[in-house]
């Protein structure tokens, strides 16, 4: 996704041992030399902002009833917004934007992330091929994988109805370490696996959401 315009900020919290939230924020503010094509951008974010006032307090209720707590948007807004993390938001508002399951906690051969992603095909679901369908880290011990988002027909404001991508969900296998490779597999925590994250893996999973992955054509 084309992010020149609007600092993207990642932040990465380890919430407890078995779990972990990515909070990715678009950070709006102008900052000097700006070229002026990003200023309608940040016009449109600031407008919804500035309708939706304190209503993000009531962000979980509003996901989970699937509702904006700002005005539909138009369609022409949108598509400025293309390419945009902040286009996904604006129709999709605080729902989650993917949520990851850790394969090497399954109970049968699909805890092997390449069987899993066999077995996925297989099933006729695609998966995103940014950067190939498997990501993996440059050490080695960090396995990522994606589905492609579902769409929605959304109608904006304008009557325009078009689809529009929503959730996905995404797969990880972290290794064991290699100082913890002799350790009996029943032995193993997850603190003996591989932490983290990989922006550049992050990245590439984020494209779930991308026109081109959405529009590409199953192999």
């Amino acid at each position: 996704m084309v992010m020149d315009q609007i600092e993207l900020r990642e932040v990465k919290k380890i919430v407890s041992e078995r779990s972990r939230m990515v909070v990715r924020e678009r950070v709006i503010e102008e900052k000097k030399k700006r070229k002026v094509a990003g200023r309608g951008k940040q016009k449109i974010i600031r407008e919804y902002i500035k309708i939706s006032g304190s209503s993000d307090k009531h962000a979980a209720l509003a996901s989970g009833l699937g509702s904006l707590t700002w005005e539909k948007p138009l369609y022409s807004e949108f598509q400025q917004l293309a390419s945009e993390y902040a286009a996904w938001t604006l129709v999709n508002g605080y729902v989650v934007n993917h949520v990851t399951i850790s394969t090497h906690r399954l109970k049968s051969h699909l805890r092997n992330i390449k069987n899993l992603n066999q077995f996925i095909e297989e099933k006729g679901l695609r998966l995103n091929s940014e950067g190939g369908v498997l990501k993996v880290s440059p050490d080695g011990f960090l396995l990522q994988t994606s589905t492609i988002a579902d769409s929605i027909s959304f109608q904006f404001s304008d009557g325009v109805t078009e689809s529009v991508p929503c959730s996905y969900i995404e797969f990880a296998e972290r290794l064991v370490l290699p100082q913890y490779k002799n350790l009996p597999e029943r032995e193993v925590k997850e603190f003996h696996r591989r932490d983290g994250f990989e922006v550049g893996n992050a990245d590439k999973i984020f494209e779930s959401t991308s026109k081109e992955q959405l529009t590409r054509k199953a192999a």
